[in-house]
Formats: structure tokens, sequence, C-alpha cells
């Protein structure tokens, strides 16, 4: 595959954004270096535009844009000096066209021709009529005629035709209905473009037949008076639609380039027959073709002919716009039916326009006054074009709370990048059109109401107009006006999203309309206040986009001017009173009105103007903290606390205003509801929403306590169950600014519901109203707040849980608003609150158990209950035995000492629970003891549940407290409770925001320290954090138990999986607690770091030695006294560990001093211990990823050559192990360094160590996938210099690994007798750069292509050079070892022939005989330089074997170690070699996970494990090749492959005979059919019908074991169609009757009568002049044809011998080949058949015959019998068809008619068809086969007498959850994008800043 199309299918493929923009980057480079090849460019990334998904689309614009972007602009009068003749003189361009002129006759002919060629195509050029212009669009004609164009065409909607009253306009919408629904007039029909004339005939001119412009087809009369009845309409639709998905199934993966140098002058001369257009892609090298009525296949080899159209279009082709084609593909798709399609166009023509417009539709005849008149039309009609769609699309994504209407956006913005061209003419125009659009009249338009997706289009092109054309604007003041008005239509429009639009189309230029329009600015304004006070809807989106425009005009002096103006002339009019019109939507259902509503408050409160901020006052403060206190989105509330921090400092800084007045009356109620607590599940606090106040002012009524979700509310103070009421109480009355009838989105938050809010969303918003509380109450004088902190310190004492938290958290918040006034606490602080907190940090045993828990309590008393009644049931025990539980628990309101606690429920388990049960009686003891057991077993469950929820709760408490204390009072004299508190907090809490807050605490706690000099306890916390942070086994490992590992990789050891459930459960939790510690220890560690910044090491160096200091022990410690000293150990594993966590977080001046350590960390790497360089190569990867231009420069110097160190396997070990991590922590932020790493871990993936091998494997497959990205990447900033340079060197290898044709000549060191083709020299280059690299592959030529001569080219060229650099050298590396071929049995002589044939100075051993002969060759293996053995030896012999090092490891026919399961493939994969390659035509026979055995022995671990390799590739491929899958499948399985084929691309080489041997001749396959004898159809309709039943209940079966009943059958069925006496002993039960036939019959079961395949081999030997009789005189030694016979059973071989052979033709000469044949002599006979042309005959067994054996002395190939897998039969065939063949070669195939071996024929035609994908030569595809196709087998066609089998199709469940057809429609729904993303596609000024 060459970068190209890795590039073009990253535009889909890519994983992220990232990586397929810099995809679509690198496209437009290449466009760039290559303008030749733009056209050739578009023409691949074009189809993309069409993709199903946004993100290809889109970056296929981009690329699309890009490649564009580097033409040059075409004007072909640039060179123009004066005026050219209008009558263009084409005679002189004839030498531009580059003719070859041979003699002068042809030369005047040819000239003749090309002139009126060229003539005739300028003509067509030359006549515009087929373009459109806005005098012909009639917006009323578009909207009448009932076009729509909708997500996609598959649905009808038909027009109710009987609504329209005028006969002859109801004919006329029929005709286009019927005309568009068959794809006559794709598109707009023409009609629409024309005023309503009573005349049917169109006023737009008939358009030229030349250019079929698609979307504006004429109907014509013919066509539309043709009848069509409808069900021909269906029927062809459906058929349409059948084709399609076909299609689709068949190319889910393969998008073809499109070839754009085309227009419609090509098209149209086509169509006039002027020539035959073919394409260049479908011209196969090879002929097949079909004879005999397809019983019969001929290929043939021919050379491709360039298609006569192409020769002529290319001597036009420089006379006109060189993107006209892509330009008329893209216009007629922008009417497509699919949306995708039209979005795809729109995008398109929107990057053509913006840079290639001035262009568009000059022609190279014309002069320039004609250029700039036919660009100007071109441009209008496309214009046009793009209005009309704004009128048709109807598509919208309701994605979020406004519509995004992709296609009418995106159509916009090419009219924005069309407007930058236009003439000033036709930009009025264009403006007109829009204005249609916007001010629809519908009564004039004949319309009931105004189409609001029109109006929405044409206010998107107003949008763009105003920002793209200001110029036009500002020097029009009629325009502007229009503008103006139509933006005022816009707000007061019904349609929220036109208002939407309205308002944005003003926002770009607020500033010059506030300049220009002074006057008009009142209207506007008051407009939009209006438009936001009568919104009703609560779910009108446009609020939004009001607002922001409403913002904007707002941050204008002149408009702050006209509204300070009118409010003194109308108060109504006052800031005072507008703003708060603005306050119902602080709480709008929808998210994106409430972010606006915040933003435009902030653009208020920014306004330099003591009068606009009138409106700040205490309501407003209370409104925005109620936002706070309700808010559940992140964004919004911290944009809310934004806003609320924003309006303190406008109090503070007011000379007016004083916050102790405005806030001191809201201070209670909200204080009571932030108070609210914090319920468990089902048991929630509802807020007392009788003190939220609405905008008006009022207060909301109560919540209803009949409400259902308030039922069983924690609420019941005094202990009551609460009754329903009968009524509830009246609520308020509603406000006119505010609806009741809205949705309430707070109603789940007033009503505290835990369950459906979440706990963490509760916490996020209780923090952020206690923080600004506390923050507010520091803008008050101290006297003013003796109420508040009254209620503070009630709280502080309360028996909830979280209002105690809260109160101190205000404290806390309170006391460090203070400290950033420079102001101390208050004296009335502290005596309010610090009695209390200390009480509590000093007894934390006194807290009470809290109120919220009671229901958690209770539980555990009715656990207790259910105890006591399983005694009195089950064990019979007296109800007055048991003792009684106290009713009340604590923490309820009457609960005193004696109330129901966590101690009683333990007594009950155990004294209560064990006096109890030792009084039963042992028979009602033995009985109830489970059922007690149970009982006493959730009891302890209970007890554990209500403790932990305590001491969660406690936690929380004592850390506020302690925080506040601190805060409050600075460090006391008592610092344990304190510190306790926080650490405890630090290192349990769970909810992160709470944590988080403990842990800034911690940090402070922590500078206090260190400022106050106790920097001894200061370093106890932080020892104590840094041990926190090592808690976590999978982040930072124990030393002791990992100690004994020291050749091994510690990141590929799994830990002993645990089966007892408890256990599991208990790690689990053990794995939650050590995550949250480390978590904990983190967030307080970077907040010390954040503090100190530079300054750390200084001020706190413990954290440096911590972090630092144990490195030096790698250095200076031996392994030995490092194994005895586990604590030295383990402070240089968590030293490590230490520094990776925090590294990212340390300031950029200390990095020096950590790059320092990186020789000791060197040394890490280099350990003893696997403990030692696993956290090493962690940390420096870590290290990598933070600071990579101070640290890769050391990865490339010194940690990437100890890959190469042959001696050191724990070096190799270490670099690996860090270059994994690496590829893992940094992902695709390595690019710019991949390079240097690619070639050394490839080397590695043949280390003799294992686990580097895999480890190597899994890295290189990570990283290969960046390659094709990395050489456009810009370098980064601060790469050093020397490694830019060695960059380049490393870039070339890479060249040549992802493109086989870059790899250089390779010119053999040695002479081999035999002159190679081209095409195995570049095999052999090919070997060449896997042996320089140390890389493995496949070679997987057809057969016959000469691997073997390959291999041994360079196997014995690697030899030779061994030899020399050991004579230079004497290094270890280069000492002689031999190399090994393994391959089948009768290979052997094959191989050892060939070998002393090319290669004699080998010396070659053929390790093979029986166990003595081969215990005797032993001793010569060193010595030999080639060992040839088998695989059977190889298994056997596998001890031996692998103690012997080799060179090479070749496996001839490698599919043997297909089934990685099997022991032969597990004794192969034990050899140790250098280089392992496999020979293998067919590389995949069944299932592509074959292929992950073959690689598994090449790398293991490239594909992964076997596990995975199965759920990433081998199940996604499979279930994509069920005909009955899903698109969605379909896709998976065409990614999945995709994936794997660029995975192995670089490791497999294919060449097909086809494509290299122009002289092999052909090879013709036929089928040879013979009817069944009458005994063959008697057993086998008897059979057929007994089994049937049985084999369609064992497919339905999982099991495999019930599968080989089966095969049994199918293996009966298949010899009797071979021959009846295959199947006949004395056991058949049809015995009797068919020896009683033969009787009758007189014939022997042998006679050949009952085989018709003997028979029929009979005669066609006879044809071929086999076995003929010899007429006397004379004599024929030698027939004109010898044949190849092959049999799958040796019995079958049999009876031909001596059945047909010996009895009947006596004359034919023969030999044999089977199993039973002498591995040893096998290659004896097959030299004696080829070098003895009178020996007629070769019998064979396909398993013997069909591998490796080259029998070209044959011509005929006759297949008695045939494979279940066609790859056999073909490797057989290939005997005779291969190098050396002369003959053209017959292949026959005789097949029994009506039988099972005619449906194994159809399988073998899947396979066939798979085999063809497999492995091309790009290896494009791999596929599987399914075995549900083994009820086929079983059906044959009536006659044959067997019962029809019943397979209905099922619908299959889709993972939508759907089935059927409902399912098949999700499944096929598009995908759209999130809001985020169409927000970045659709921002205006970022696309504004493109155009310029």
């Amino acid at each position: 595959m060459s970068r190209l199309e890795r590039l073009v299918i990253l535009l889909e493929t890519g994983s992220t954004q990232f990586i397929r923009n810099t995809a679509a980057d690198q496209l437009s480079d290449l466009a760039k270096g290559h303008p030749e090849e733009i056209l050739n460019l578009l023409g691949r990334v074009y189809p993309y535009l069409k993709n199903k998904k946004w993100e290809t689309r889109v970056a296929a614009a981009r690329a699309f844009g890009g490649i564009v972007n580097h033409s040059e602009l075409w004007d072909p009068n640039a060179n123009e000096t004066n005026e050219t003749t209008t009558e263009p003189d084409i005679k002189p361009k004839i030498e531009e066209l580059d003719v070859d002129m041979p003699d002068y006759d042809a030369i005047k002919k040819e000239e003749e021709e090309d002139l009126k060629f060229q003539k005739e195509e300028l003509e067509l050029f030359d006549n515009d009529s087929h373009l459109v212009a806005f005098s012909q669009w009639e917006l009323q004609e578009i909207l009448k005629s009932g076009k729509k164009l909708l997500a996609n065409g598959g649905a009808d909607y038909d027009e109710l035709d009987s609504q329209i009253g005028d006969p002859l306009e109801r004919l006329k919408r029929q005709k286009n209905n019927i005309n568009a629904r068959l794809g006559m007039g794709i598109g707009i029909d023409a009609d629409i473009l024309e005023t309503a004339d009573t005349d049917v005939k169109p006023v737009v001119k008939a358009e030229v037949a030349s250019i079929p412009s698609p979307t504006l087809a004429p109907a014509s009369p013919v066509e539309s008076d043709t009848p069509m009845s409808k069900s021909s309409s269906a029927r062809l639709k459906a058929m349409a639609r059948r084709k399609a998905k076909i299609d689709a199934k068949n190319q889910s993966h393969t998008i073809r380039p499109v070839d754009l140098s085309q227009s419609s002058v090509s098209r149209q001369l086509v169509h006039e027959g002027v020539t035959d257009t073919a394409s260049p892609s479908s011209t196969p090298n090879i002929d097949i073709t079909s004879q005999q009525g397809g019983e019969k296949l001929v290929v043939e080899h021919k050379t491709p002919e360039v298609p006569p159209l192409l020769a002529h279009h290319a001597k036009v082709a420089g006379f006109v716009w060189p993107f006209q084609g892509v330009y008329e593909l893209l216009i007629l798709d922008l009417f497509s039916e699919a949306w995708e399609i039209r979005h795809g166009a729109a995008l398109g023509l929107r990057e053509l326009m913006r840079t290639q417009g001035k262009g568009a539709g000059r022609i190279k005849t014309a002069t320039k006054a004609q250029n700039d008149v036919k660009n100007s039309k071109t441009l209008e009609d496309l214009a046009v074009r793009i209005c009309t769609l704004f009128a048709l699309d109807r598509f919208g994504d309701y994605v979020s709370d406004t519509v995004v209407a992709p296609v009418r956006e995106s159509s916009a913005q090419t009219l924005a990048a069309l407007l930058i061209h236009l003439s000033d003419e036709v930009v009025l125009r264009t403006f007109d059109a829009l204005t249609k659009l916007v001010l629809q009249n519908p009564e004039k338009l004949g319309l009931q109401v105004p189409c609001w997706e029109a109006s929405h289009g044409g206010m998107l092109g107003l949008r763009y107009f105003v920002s793209v054309r200001t110029d036009i604007l500002f020097h029009r003041p009629e325009l502007f006006d229009k503008v103006v008005q139509i933006v005022l239509h816009g707000l007061q429009e019904s349609d929220d999203d036109v208002q939407a639009v309205a308002a944005s189309t003003l926002t770009p230029i607020a500033a010059d309309f506030v300049k220009l329009k002074g006057s008009v600015i009142q209207t506007i304004i008051s407009a939009i206040w209006d438009c936001l006070t009568n919104l009703k809807d609560d779910l009108s989106a446009s609020i939004g986009s009001v607002m922001d425009l409403l913002a904007k005009l707002c941050s204008h002096v002149e408009v702050l001017e006209v509204m300070k103006t009118r409010a003194d002339e109308d108060d109504d009019s006052s800031f005072k009173s507008l703003v708060p019109r603005l306050f119902p939507f602080l709480r709008h259902s929808i998210t994106k009105v409430r972010k606006a509503v915040l933003t435009t408050l902030i653009a208020f409160i920014s306004i330099d103007d003591a009068s606009a901020k009138a409106w700040v006052d205490g309501k407003s403060l209370r409104l925005l903290f109620q936002n706070l206190l309700v808010e559940q989105n992140t964004e919004v509330l911290q944009l809310s606390v934004q806003v609320y921090e924003k309006l303190m400092a406008e109090v503070r800084a007011s000379p007016v205003l004083d916050m102790a007045t405005l806030f001191a009356p809201h201070a209670q109620p909200l204080l009571n509801l932030l108070m609210t607590p914090l319920g468990v599940a089902r048991h929630s606090y509802p807020m007392n929403t009788a003190y939220i106040m609405r905008p008006s002012g009022i207060t909301y009524s109560p919540l209803k306590e009949d409400d259902p979700d308030a039922e069983g509310s924690a609420d019941k103070e005094s202990g009551r169950r609460g009754r329903k009421r009968k009524t509830p109480p009246s609520p308020e009355p509603a406000i006119v600014v505010e609806n009741d009838n809205k949705v309430n989105i707070d109603a789940p938050i007033f009503k505290g519901d835990v369950t459906l809010v979440g706990v963490e969303v509760f916490v996020r918003t209780k923090i952020a109203s206690a923080t600004e509380f506390g923050r507010t109450l520091a803008f008050f004088p101290p006297e003013e707040l003796v109420t508040v902190f009254g209620l503070l310190a009630q709280y502080l004492a309360a028996p909830h849980s979280t209002p105690r938290i809260l109160s101190a958290l205000i404290i806390e918040e309170y006391c460090r608003a203070l400290g950033e006034q420079g102001l101390s606490p208050p004296a009335l602080a502290s005596d309010a609150f610090l009695e209390l907190l200390n009480t509590v940090l000093a007894t934390p045993e006194a807290l009470p158990y809290y109120r919220e828990l009671v229901p958690t309590l209770k539980g555990v008393r009715t656990q207790c209950l259910q105890l006591f009644s399983t005694f009195i049931e089950s064990g019979k025990v007296q109800p007055a035995r048991l003792p009684m539980l106290p009713v009340v628990v604590q923490g309820e309101l009457e609960a005193g000492p004696s109330a129901f606690s966590i101690e009683s429920a333990e007594k009950v388990i155990g004294d209560t629970f064990t006096k109890l049960v030792a009084s039963l009686s042992p028979t009602y003891r033995m009985a109830s003891k489970q059922l007690l057991d149970d009982c006493k077993h959730r009891i302890s469950l209970a007890i554990e549940d209500a403790k932990v929820a305590q001491t969660e709760r406690t936690n929380g408490i004592l850390a506020s407290y302690a925080a506040a204390y601190v805060a409050l009072n600075g460090l006391p004299k008592k610092l344990n409770p304190i510190i306790r508190s926080l650490m405890e907090s630090v290192k349990c809490e769970t909810l992160h925001l709470f944590q988080e807050r403990s842990a800034n605490a911690v940090a402070n706690l922590n500078v206090e320290l260190i400022k106050a000099g106790k920097s001894n306890i200061a370093d106890k916390i932080v020892k104590n954090l840094c041990g926190f942070l090592c808690v976590d086994t999978s982040e930072v490992p124990e030393f002791a138990p990992n100690k004994e590992f020291s050749d091994e990789i510690l990141s590929l050891r799994k830990e002993e999986a645990k089966t007892d459930p408890v256990d599991i459960a208990r790690h689990e939790r053990e794995v939650l607690f050590a995550r949250i510690k480390r978590n904990g220890g983190k967030l307080a560690l970077e907040s010390i770091l954040k503090y100190y910044g530079s300054e750390l090491f200084d001020k706190v160096p413990r954290l440096k030695d911590a972090m630092l200091g144990p490195l030096a022990l790698l250095q200076n410690q031996t392994f030995a006294t490092l194994k005895e000293d586990d604590l030295k150990g383990q402070t240089v594993v968590d030293s490590l560990g230490i520094l990776r966590a925090l590294i990212p977080k340390i300031d950029s001046l200390l990095h020096g001093e950590i790059t320092a350590k990186l020789p000791e960390m060197l040394t890490g790497l280099r350990s003893d211990f696997s403990v030692f360089r696993y956290s090493t190569a962690k940390c420096v990867a870590t290290l990598c990823a933070t600071i990579p231009s101070r640290v890769f420069p050391f990865l490339v110097n010194s940690i990437i050559p100890m890959l190469n160190n042959a001696g050191e396997v724990k070096e190799r070990q270490g670099a690996i192990e860090c270059v994994y991590h690496l590829s893992s922590i940094m992902g695709a932020a390595i690019l710019p360094y991949v390079v240097f790493l690619i070639v050394p871990v490839m080397g590695r993936m043949s280390d003799s160590d294992k686990d580097v091998r895999i480890l190597a494997s899994t890295t290189f497959a990570s990283i290969i996938k960046l390659v094709p990205l990395e050489a456009g990447i810009p370098d980064p900033p601060d790469m050093p210099e020397d490694l830019m340079v060695d960059r380049d060197k490393e870039r070339e290898f890479i060249q040549q690994m992802m493109d086989p044709t870059k790899i250089k000549l390779f010119d053999l060191p040695v002479t081999i007798k035999a002159t190679l083709r081209k095409y195995q020299q570049e095999g052999v280059n090919w070997l060449a750069f896997l042996n320089k690299y140390r890389l493995h592959g496949i070679l997987c030529d057809d057969m016959g292509l000469g691997k073997t001569l390959q291999t041994i080219c360079i196997v014995s060229s690697d030899h030779h050079i061994r030899a020399e650099e050991y004579a230079k050298t004497l290094s270890v590396e280069f000492r002689k070892v031999p190399s090994l071929v393994i391959c089948p049995p009768s290979l052997t002589g094959h191989w050892e022939q060939e070998l002393n044939q090319y290669a004699p100075f080998l010396q070659v051993l053929v390790y093979a005989g029986g166990p003595s002969i081969r215990s005797s060759l032993r001793d010569a293996v060193t010595s030999a330089d080639v060992v040839v053995t088998s695989y059977d030896v190889a298994r056997n012999d596998i001890e031996f074997i692998k103690k012997h090092d080799f060179n090479y490891c070749v496996l001839d026919e490698g599919h043997i170690i297909k089934n990685a399961a099997a022991k032969l493939t597990k004794a192969v994969k034990m050899v140790k070699a250098d280089h392992r390659l496999i020979l293998s035509g067919t590389p995949i026979q069944n299932n592509v996970l074959e292929l992950w055995s073959l690689f598994d022995f090449l790398m293991p671990g490239f594909l992964g494990t076997e596990k995975s390799f199965q759920e990433k590739f081998a199940k996604p491929i499979a279930a994509s090749r069920n005909s009955k899958t899903s698109s969605k499948e379909q896709e998976a399985g065409a990614l999945a492959l995709e994936s794997l084929h660029k995975q192995v691309l670089p490791f497999m080489l294919r060449r097909l005979k086809e494509d290299v041997l122009s002289d092999l001749p052909p090879k013709i396959i036929q089928d040879y059919y013979c009817e069944l004898s009458e005994l063959q159809k008697k057993l086998y309709k008897d059979f057929a019908r007994k089994q049937k039943a049985t084999v369609e209940e064992e497919v339905n079966t999982e099991e495999t074991e019930g599968k080989t009943h089966i095969f049994q059958a199918l293996q009966y069925m298949r010899k009797l169609c071979n021959h009846p006496a295959l199947v006949m002993s004395s056991k058949h039960p049809q015995y009797t009757q068919v020896n009683q036939y033969l009787k009758e019959t007189k014939m022997s079961i042998r006679d050949i009568r009952h085989a018709p395949k003997l028979t029929s081999l009979q005669t066609l030997l006879l044809e071929c002049g086999i076995g003929v009789e010899e007429k006397k005189g004379q004599l024929s030694v030698i027939s004109q044809h010898r044949a190849l016979i092959f049999c799958q059973l040796k019995d079958m071989l049999d009876m031909v011998e001596n059945d047909l052979f010996k009895k009947h033709m006596p004359n034919v000469t023969y030999m044999r080949l089977d199993g039973s044949t002498d591995p040893r002599q096998r290659q004896d006979i097959v030299r004696q058949f080829n070098g003895d042309p009178s020996i007629d005959v070769l019998l064979l067994t396909t398993k013997v015959g069909g591998l490796g054996l080259n029998l070209t002395g044959a011509d005929t190939v006759i297949f008695v019998e045939h494979d279940w897998n066609p790859m056999n039969d073909l490797q057989a065939m290939d005997r005779a068809h291969r190098l050396g063949q002369k003959k053209v070669v017959n292949v026959y195939r005789l097949i029994t008619k009506d039988t099972l071996e005619e449906k194994i024929m159809g399988l073998q035609k899947f396979k066939m068809n798979i085999a063809s994908t497999i492995v091309n030569q790009q290896n494009a595809g791999l596929a599987s086969m399914d075995t549900n196709q083994l009820l086929d087998l079983f059906d044959v066609d009536e006659g044959s007498g067997l019962v029809e089998g019943n397979a209905e199709e099922k619908d299959g469940v889709e993972d939508t959850g759907l089935t059927g057809k409902a399912g098949a429609a999700v499944g096929e729904l598009a995908e759209l994008w999130d809001e985020s993303q169409y927000e970045e596609e659709y921002n205006l000024d970022n696309f504004i800043k493109t155009l310029h």
C-alpha cells in the first residue's frame, strides 16, 4: 500500500480528529510537491465527501481544500498581450498536443480528426444555455413544486394532489413527481425555475444535450407523458435498493478513486456514441472467457490498453477549467436525496470556490472579456442553485437546544466563499433572492404558512453575506436598511430557529451597525427586549443567540447612551427594569440559554457606567446565589460563581451599595436552604421551597407533601409518619414574566433526590454555595454578623452531618476571604466557633449518630428482627425467650442512651445469637443452621455498611472542622488532632471535591508549619503523603514479593487470579481504597508544588530527598546487598514512583536537577531486578512525555543502543520496557520521534528472549500505525539539531518498509546457477531488506513462481556474508551456524536437489528417515550449511533441534502451522533462529485466525494474544461475511480487515502469476458432469432421507463434539459418489438388498459401471489419446497428452489402478505417488515422470501431490475427487501450471450431478472468492468461512428425492435492541455530531478568517 493510499484511508479510519486532520494536511502537502497529480489526488478524496460519517466528510473537505489550494488559479488569458480573435485558431495548438508524427498522410488525417474533435468539444463548452440566472428563479414555483430534500430519499412523501384545484397544475406536479421518483430529473425540476405559465413548456431554454446539468434537467414532454404505473416505479425502486445493498456489501471496505479529468464534454461524446468508455481500473491484465455454455473457463493474459476516450480527452484537457469534472459531480451531489451527500457536496464546493472560484467556466480559446462573462454566469448559476437548495432542504439535526441544519449551514458557507468572487451586480441579485426566502409572503406564494426551513436557509445565507461582503453593505445604505428590516422581521418571527439566526446575523456586524445606524438602535434594542419578554414557550431555543446579540450591542457606548436617554424618558426602559427580565431565564430548561443569560449579565456588569448597574441589588444577589444552590451543570455552575463574584466585587467597589444592607435580609433563608441535609438513597430531605425566591420577588409554595417523590422523605423530625393531605396548599399566583406551565428543572434538587441527581452533584452545588456564602460574609462589618454566627454555631452542633460540614466550610472560606483583603478574623468569630471546633476535634468519639443515617440503622434493626423471627419459625424458640429490641434508634429525635445502636446489633449477632443457638434442640439446630447463618451474615453486612457511612461522614466533619480551625486561629498548640483529621480525609474521602479541599488544607497547613519553623512536623506530613502515593501497587510495585524476578519483564506478569468470591470482593475493595489514598496524596503534593513553584527543593528538601535521593542506591549498591535489604529496595522503587507521579506538575526551572539523575536511571534500566527495570522504565517514559526536548536525546543516545546489546538480555529487557511504556503514555504525541524507535524495536521482534519479543511486537504494532503521518508533521520547536539529522536516515528505511518498490537492489555475493527473473530479483531484494533489519516475513507468491529459488538466494548470500564478517572480526555474532528448512516429507528430496542444483557450494544435510538413521545424522548437523527436515521429524526430535541455534528457519508450505494448538505448531515455534521465513502460496486457507498462528511463529505478540486477535479481528471479519449482518457489522468487519491489513502489510510479499509471467500458457478449468448409476441413486436417496433430520438437529447445537456425526455423514455421501464399493460392507443396512440387486443384474460390486466417475475418466483419457489401442503396424510410444490424476482417498486410487487401468486400459503406462511412498523416493518419482515422456499418467493423492512438487511434464490435470478446501485443489492443479510449462494446461473436475459434490463445488466457489481477496498483491483482505452452510449440503433438488430444508430467514436482533426492519432502520441512521463539534464547524469568526 502506497503512502498516498494510507493517508487517504486515514481520512476515514483515523481514530482521533488530530490524526484525520494530519492526514488531510499531508495530502495537501503532496499536492504542493506534485501539482501535476492534483486531479488524481482529488479523485481519491472525492468519494470520502459522500461518506456516512461526519468526521470523515469534514476531514475529506479539509484535504480537498488543501489540495485545491495548491493548484495555480486557472487563467487561460494570463499571457494575452492583445485581444485574440473570437474564432479560436486551434491550428497552432496541435503542437502543444504532443502528437507523434510518423508519416505525412497519417498526420494530415489525424490533424483533421483532432481539429474536428476539439472544435466540437469547445463549441459544447462555449454554449452557456445550461446555466441558470436569477432572472429565471421563482421562489413561488419552487415552494409550490412540493419537492423536498429530507434526511434521505427512502420514504415516500406523497403529495395530496387532490388538494390542488387547477388540473394543469396537478398534471405538472404529477409529472415532476414521477420524473423525480424515477431519477429522470434528479434534483430540481426545470418547471421550478420558470414563472407559472399556462403552457407546460419551460421558459428556461432547453438545455443543450452536451452538459447533462443534473440538477436542472427539463422534463421533456415525451418522457413525462409516458404513463407510468406506480407498481413499476415501486419495482424499479426495490431493484435499485437491492442493488445498492449488494454493492454496499461487496464494496464495504473498498473506496475507488474517481477519474476527475473527465467532464460533461467527454460524457457527452459517449452519449453520442463517439467512443466507448472503459474504466481503466476495470480492465484486468488477464482475459477470463467462459466457453461451452459456462462449462469451461479459459484464462489468458494480455496487455492493458489506453481507453480511446481518455486518449481523446487528453487532447483537450488543457483547454477547459481543470476542475470542471469535479465541479459537475459536486453540483450533481448538491441535490442528492441523502443529506450526507448534499452536505459533502456543499463542503467540497465551499473549498473549491474559496480559492478557485475566479477560474470557473473559463476556456482557453475565448478572450478575456468572454471568459469574464463565462465566469460570472457559472458563478451566478451556482448561487442560484444554493438559493434553491435553501428553499428545498428540510433536514435538521435537533442535536441540542437549537436545530442545526448541516446542509443549509455548509451551503451558506459555500455561498460566502462564492460571494468573494461575484460581481456587485450578481451580489445584489443574490441578496434579493435571500430576502425573498426570509420575507415570504404566504398569500403571494400560495402557502398556508411560510416555510420556516426556507426562511431559516435565507437567514443563514444573509448571516454569512453580512460578514463577507461588508463593503457592499456599507456603500449601499438601502441594503443595510434591508438587513436591519430582515433582522427585525426574524426577531419577530414565530419560529425560534429563525429568530436565533436573525440575532446571530447582526452579531458579527454589531460594531458597524452601531456606528452607521444610530437611528435604528432603539428599535432593535426594543425588539430584543420584547423578544425576551414574550417568550412563553419553555423550549424556545433562540434566547441564547438573542442574548449574545444583546450583550454585544450593550458593550458599545452609543447603545448605552441610547438606552440611558430612553430610560430618562421612560422608566420602563431603564437597566433597572430591563435586566430583571433576564432573571427568569436563569432557570431555563435549556442549558445553552442558562449559559447565555450568565454571559449577558457578565457583559452588563463589565459596562463601565454606574447607571448601567442600577439593577444590582439584594434580589439579584439572592437569585444568583440560588443558582449556585440548584445548578446541576458544571460549566453553568462555574459561570454562576463567576457572575456572583463579579456582583460582589461590584458591590464592594460601589460607594452607594453596602453588602450588609443588601444581603442581610436574605442571609437566613439562603443559609436554611444551604443547610438542607443530604439524605441517603430513597430517603431524601427536600428543601424548604418557601425560602426560594422567584424572579418576581415572590417565594415558591412549599413542596406538596402528597407528592409521591417527597413521600419517604427523612424529614420527620418528630419521628412521626407523615400522612397524605387531602388538598395541597394553593400555590402562589403565576406572574406574567414566567409561566407556571414551564418545566421545573430544579424539582429533583428541591426534593433532595440523591438517587436521581447523584451525590456528587449535590456536593458540588453545596460546596460552591458554601464557599460564596463565606466570601460574602467577609464583606460584612463584624458587628453585623452576630445573628449569622449564632446560626452557624447552631449548625456546627446539629444532629445532621451535612450542616456541620458546610458551616465549617463557610467559616474557613470567610477567614480566607478576609486574608485576601489583608484582614484577620475578628474576635467575635473566634469566640463563636473556636471552643465548638476544638471540643469536637479533641473528642471525635463524642459525635452523635447522624440523623441522615437513621434509615440505615433502621435497616439494621429490621434485619435483627428478621433473625428473631427465623428463630421463632425455624428453631421453634418461644418469643418470650428473645430479648426486646428498643423501638427508637440512635439519631432519632426521641433517642436516649438506651436507643438501638450499632452496638446493640453487634450484641445480637454475638452473645445473643450464641446463647439462642445453644438453646435449640439438636434437630432444630441442624434444620435451621443455614437459615440462621444467612440472617447473621446479612446483619453483619448491614452493620458494616452502617459503620462505613458513619465513618465517611465523621471524617468529613473532622476534616472541615480542622481546616476551619487553622483558617480561624492559625496553628494550635496541639497539632495532633488537626493533622490526624486532615490526613484521614485525604486518605479515605471517597468524594473527590471533599478530598481536594482536604488536600489543599493539608498543603496550607504544611506551608504554615514551615513558616512557623516547625519543618520537622512538615517533613513528617510530606513523608506520609509520599507514602500515600506509593500504596497503589498497580502504579508503584512492591519490592519484596518481586525481588525474586530478575530475567523476566514485569510489565508482562499477571497476578495470580483469585477464584474465591470473598477474596475477589476484598481485593477489589483494597484496590479501590489504594486508589483513593494515592489520589489524595497526589492532590496534596501537587498543591504544595503549585504553592512553592521553583523554590520547592529549597523549601521542602524532604520531598526532594524522597524523589531523587534513593536513586543513588541504583549505582552504588550491589545486587546482593539490595536483595538482603528490602527497605532500601522499596525506597528506590518508591522514589521512582513519586517522581513519575509529580513530574508533570513540577516547575520547569527544576527540570535540570531531575534530568541530571538520568544516568542513575540508566543503571536502573540495566538492573538485575525486574522490579527496578519496570519502575525506571515507567518513570523515564513519563519524563520523556513531559520534557521530550531534554529526555529524548538521552533516550536515543543511551537507552535505544541497549536494545542491540546481544550479550546482555537484561539491558534489552529494560530498554524495550521503557519504549513500550513510552508509546502507551505518549500516544499520538510520540509522532515527531517515532522514526527513532521503529528500527530498533523491529530488530527485537526476533530476540532470543520471549519477553523481549512479545513486548517489541506489541510496541511495534502500536507505533507502526503512526508512521504514515510522521513525514508531514512539523518539527518540535526544541528538537536538538543532531536528532534531526539522524531522523532523515531513519525515514529512508521506513519508506522502504512501507513500499517494497523503494527497496534497494541486493547484489548476490555468491554465484547462483540460475538466471533470476525481474520479479524474483525483487523478491530477493525484499528478503535482503528483512534480513538487514532483522525482520521476518511470509513470501506468499503464487505457486510456481520460484519461492524455493528466492529462498536459496538469500540463505546462501547470508551464509557467505556471515563467513566474511567472522573472518574479519571473529565475533561470536557471526560464527557459523546452519540454516534449517522444515517442509512436508514429500519435499525433502526436492529441497536437496534444488540446493545442490542452484547452490552446490552449500553443504546440505537431509535430516530424515527412521529414528536410528536420524541419530546417526545428529553429529553432522553443526557442520552442515543447510539442514532439511520434515514437519513430523521436527515435531518428534524438537528436544534435539531446539538445542541448536540456526541462522534461518524456513517453513516451506508454512500454512501447515495454521492451527496454533497443534503439537506440530508448538514444536516448530521452539526453534531458535535469527531469521524466520514462511513460504506459502496460500497463507490463509479457511480462517483469519490462521494468520495469527503464522505471525506467532514469526513475531510472537505482534498481533496480540490469540484471544485479543479473535476479538479484534477474527470475529468482526467473520461476522461481516455473513449475508444477514447489519451495515454496522459490515463496517466493523471492513475496518478490522483494513486495520489488520495495515499491520501485516510490510511483512508479506505476494505476486500472482498473471502479474509477473506473461509467458505462462493459459489454464483452462472445466467441470465434467456424470450421472449417478442406478445402484448409487438407490443408496444415496435412502441415506439422505434418513439422515436429514438428525443432521438438522445437530447443526443447531453449539457443541463441536455433536457435529462429528455430520461430517461422518457427509464423508459417507462423498464416498458413495465415487464408488458404491467404498461404502458397502457386511454391516451396511442395505447389504442384503444390494447383493440381491447384483445377482439379478449379474454384475460385481467392483464393476466400473456402478461408478460413472471411472467410466467418465476412461472416456476423458481416451479423448486425450491416453490408452488408445494401437493399430497394427503403428507403434506410438508417446501420447500427445500426459495427465495427473488426483484422488482424495488411497482406496480410490487403488480402484483407478486395479479396476480401470489393469482391467480396461492395459496400454496406459503410469506411476503412483501417495502417502505410502517413502518420502525419500518421492523426488525420484517426480524426476522420472518429468524426464520420461512415455509415462502417460501419474496417480496422486491431493495431500501428497499437492505440495511443492514440480510436475510440468503433464499438461492435463483430472480431479476424480475434490477437497473441501479449494486451496488444496488449487495447489494441486498448479503442480503442472508453473514455470517451465510450455503447453496449455487443461483441468477437468469430475462431478456427479444432483449430489453433495455439486454443493461442495458451491462452497469451493465461495472459498475461491475469499482466496482472491485473501492476500492480494497488497494482501488487501482476509476472510473466513461459515460452517452453517452444512445444511445446504444436504439439500439437493427434488429430483434426487431429498427432503427440502425449510430454512427461514430470521431477523437478527440488532445492538439497538430492535429486531427486523425497525432494527435495520435504526442501524442505517446516519451518524450525527454532538453539539460541540457543530459549534466548531459552524463558528462564523473562524470561517471568515479562512476566507481572507
